[in-house]
């Protein structure tokens, strides 16, 4: 691709819509240009307590895929946090390789969600020796049909993330060694995680309603109870699906403050591209 031509595709997957983002940003005589599309499909929502609330999603983004066929691009898909688990690998000095933390982190993965945890491909995302990791899984089936139907597009996929990697990518020089919470609220879900000294020291994922913003006080007001005063934090910084400005909620104890959608020319930095996290297709 030249070096004076910036083409992504950034491809949101959730179980009831699939969104395509289309950006291109090229250099000119007289400075750069930049161009957006946006296209949504809605999906027939599978049952999300199913084995595969995906399919729909799958199906609809099967059928818009052609259209990119032949177009180079940067193409990365965003797994929405509803198709996604995460559990906080506690720092093993026993463990001496790859192959055992992964291990490792399944056996997590195992005393949280029990059986079903075997179909789950599982990515680490280390910070530093002696901290804890912060593992993230996701249905091995929804990443094979993923690939397979790029395949059949003739479109060519660089990385598979999971939406909160993705945020904390886009956003890291401003969360980067900040004593935080990180909320994202995506339609019927909220994935909560706390960093303190640039490591993870706590994550939980719920479902909420529409009147999250009175839930993410309590909810907030609970996690902070169970969390060890030594890590609290005041700051927590908000990112809305799909959202511009948002009503943030009012609260004495809290510092609520907005992270922007995300934008659009999505993949400019190599860095994103390298996240260990990301789920290679």
């Amino acid at each position: 691709m030249s070096p004076w031509l910036r083409n992504t595709l950034q491809i949101e997957l959730a179980p009831d819509q699939v969104n395509l983002v289309h950006s291109e940003w090229k250099l000119t005589l007289r400075g750069g240009r930049a161009s957006m599309t946006n296209r949504r499909f809605p999906a027939v929502a599978g049952d999300e307590s199913s084995s595969s609330p995906w399919k729909g999603a799958l199906r609809a983004l099967e059928k818009a895929l052609p259209t990119h066929a032949g177009h180079p691009a940067h193409v990365r898909v965003i797994l929405s946090s509803r198709l996604v688990r995460h559990v906080r690998v506690p720092w093993s000095d026993a463990l001496s390789d790859a192959d055992e933390e992964t291990a490792f982190a399944r056996h997590c993965f195992d005393k949280v969600y029990g059986e079903a945890a075997a179909q789950w491909e599982l990515r680490l995302s280390p910070d530093r020796d002696g901290a804890p990791m912060l593992a993230s899984a996701v249905d091995a089936g929804l990443l094979c049909a993923l690939r397979d139907a790029f395949d059949a597009a003739g479109v060519r996929l660089d990385s598979i993330q999971p939406n909160l990697m993705a945020v904390y990518n886009d956003y890291r020089r401003a969360l980067r060694n900040r004593n935080a919470w990180l909320a994202l609220v995506e339609p019927g879900n909220l994935v909560l995680a706390l960093r303190h000294q640039g490591n993870w020291v706590r994550i939980r994922s719920q479902r909420i309603d529409s009147g999250w913003r009175d839930e993410l006080k309590l909810i907030l007001e609970r996690e902070a109870y169970l969390t060890d005063p030594a890590v609290a934090a005041r700051d927590v910084f908000v990112w809305a699906s799909g959202r511009g400005d948002i009503r943030l909620p009012e609260d004495a104890r809290w510092q609520f403050l907005q992270l922007a959608p995300r934008p659009p020319h999505g993949l400019a930095s190599t860095e994103q591209e390298r996240f260990p996290m990301a789920m290679e297709g």
